[in-house]
């Protein structure tokens, strides 16, 4: 058994080599059809990322003059409960909003400044009925008129933009993909089927000789495997080389790169088990013809 196995392991690394003029355009071709599949799946999952932040833009912050009392706090959100499409209501008092800031972003421009330049503000968030541009524009323009609040601002143009981008978003890496996989896979099986014809008389022989269909078929399955594994994994490699220089230059896209690894295992696996599976029915479906003709 193990003389068999070592024979059939031995036969598809020589056919590897006695097929290099074939194997190494189509590896060349599945590495850069990995390549954009996988660019485009992590883009795709960077948009799901993008989308399922989108809620927290639906928000419109009230800054007050000043600090206020605790009765006129407990006032104000209840006025503010009451505006239609008004979900909830938050307030952030001047300190808190201070250590926010510090948080997010550098201190430094703070200390040019005495005491506490941010205003204390109400964070009114719509509900999930009303996540739409139009209604936010509706809730910031309602608050405004109010008169209890110095300004009133809402990411009104980062939601429009995001709402007339959202389906060209996900349409267009789902549809790129799509392509990728199915280009993916004429590839694949026109390489196997000329390594195929080019080993055709040795496959008979294989037959004639009363090998059986698992032992016929293992070393043009391994050698479909070895492809998809070494073009999708190069392919892994060099993008992942290129997000992790992405990152460095902007850290914030690392937010909507987390899980990207796991993603590009899964690509790895896909187009391997992709390259094994055509490998397989390639040559299966050479085999069933074969028989037909010697039945005919």
């Amino acid at each position: 058994m193990f003389g068999q196995l070592g024979y059939l392991i031995a036969e598809s690394f020589r056919g590897w080599k006695q097929q290099r003029t074939v194997i190494l355009p189509s590896l060349i071709t599945i590495f850069l059809c990995s390549l954009l599949l996988a660019s485009s799946l992590v883009a795709l999952c960077g948009v799901v990322r993008l989308l399922e932040t989108e809620k927290a833009l639906y928000s419109v912050e009230a800054f007050l003059p000043g600090e206020i009392p605790a009765d006129s706090v407990e006032a104000i959100k209840k006025d503010l409960l009451r505006t239609k499409h008004v979900g909830s209501v938050e307030y952030v008092s001047a300190d808190s909003a201070l250590a926010d800031f510090r948080r997010h972003f550098n201190g430094e421009m703070l200390d040019l400044v005495e005491g506490n330049p941010i205003p204390p503000f109400f964070r009114i968030r719509l509900d999930d009925e009303s996540l739409n541009p139009v209604d936010l524009i509706d809730v910031r323009n309602a608050i405004g008129r109010t008169g209890n609040f110095e300004e009133v601002q809402a990411p009104v143009e980062w939601v429009e933009k995001i709402s007339a981008w959202k389906f060209r978003m996900v349409f267009w890496p789902a549809c790129l993909s799509i392509l990728l996989l199915v280009t993916l896979s004429l590839i694949i099986c026109n390489s196997v089927r000329l390594s195929l014809l080019s080993r055709k008389l040795l496959v008979e022989n294989m037959k004639y000789a009363g090998g059986s269909y698992a032992f016929i078929e293992f070393p043009f399955l391994l050698e479909g495997f070895m492809q998809g594994l070494l073009g999708s994994g190069g392919a892994a490699l060099l993008l992942v080389v290129l997000m992790n220089s992405v990152e460095e230059a902007l850290p914030m896209v690392g937010t909507y790169m987390a899980g990207a690894g796991s993603l590009l295992v899964l690509v790895v696996l896909m187009v391997s088990a992709l390259s094994a599976y055509f490998s397989f029915r390639t040559v299966r479906s050479f085999l069933l013809a074969t028989r037909n003709e010697q039945v005919g």
